[in-house]
């Protein structure tokens, strides 16, 4: 079995936002050689997610409107009593999301359905971060 690893820099411009990958990772599919297996997007931080969703950005909107129901802002968390960043809100958001994906890579590529699209939230963001893609196959 091979192995592939790489990391995807990720620089926001704001606080929360809502960033396609799709395409990156696919490039490094292409670049790891590597036809049939699976890749892990998994980024290296616990203050956002990457998730797969619809192509469609209005749910990118909706889906911060609702993390932000869930996880009012102001609230006072117990995380920010003690962390000078208070960003508890991006550590839960994250959690609620779930972190990370792993998808299947068939014929050297993404093995995605017609609208599925790979995201990166940033939710404690304006500084740069990283996603790593690991592929492992043959």
């Amino acid at each position: 079995m091979k192995s592939f690893r790489a990391l995807i820099p990720i620089e926001s411009s704001k606080r929360q936002e809502i960033i396609d990958v799709t395409g990156r990772v696919e490039e490094l599919v292409a670049a790891s050689g590597i036809g049939e297996g699976l890749a892990l997007v998994h980024p290296m931080h616990t203050s956002c997610a990457c998730y797969l969703s619809d192509s469609d950005a209005s749910l990118t909107d909706d889906l911060t409107q609702l993390l932000g129901r869930i996880v009012p802002p102001g609230s006072e968390w117990r995380h920010d009593r003690g962390d000078d960043k208070k960003n508890a809100a991006g550590h839960l958001k994250g959690i609620i999301l779930g972190h990370h994906c792993v998808l299947a890579v068939s014929g050297g590529h993404l093995d995605l359905g017609t609208y599925q699209t790979i995201w990166y939230a940033e939710l404690d963001g304006r500084r740069e971060k990283s996603i790593l893609v690991k592929i492992v196959g043959e």
